[in-house]
């Protein structure tokens, strides 16, 4: 996977879709990236990203609660999403 090269302090499991729910729960993750976000994920987790969800080109974003749905995200774009809580954690 590619966050795994490009962001090698990350922390970055990869669960089947019948398995999130449940490793949410065990893990505590402080980001998702799923392709279908689930009722755990969207209550447990301050913030993920549902990437593409039935093949479109839609994402929705909720990053700390604030959601936005981002049309034709890119790597680049989930990078800076991976990356922040690590810019965060180095400077405070």
């Amino acid at each position: 996977m590619a966050l795994r090269v490009l962001c090698p302090n990350a922390a970055v499991f990869e669960v089947e879709h019948r398995y999130l729910t449940r490793e949410v729960r065990r893990l505590r993750p402080d980001l998702v990236v799923c392709s279908r976000a689930t009722e755990v994920v969207r209550e447990q987790v301050a913030s993920w990203v549902e990437l593409y969800p039935d093949c479109g080109s839609l994402s929705e974003v909720c990053l700390d609660g604030e959601c936005s749905t981002v049309d034709d995200l890119q790597l680049s774009d989930l990078l800076d999403i991976v990356r922040a809580p690590q810019r965060a954690a180095s400077t405070g």
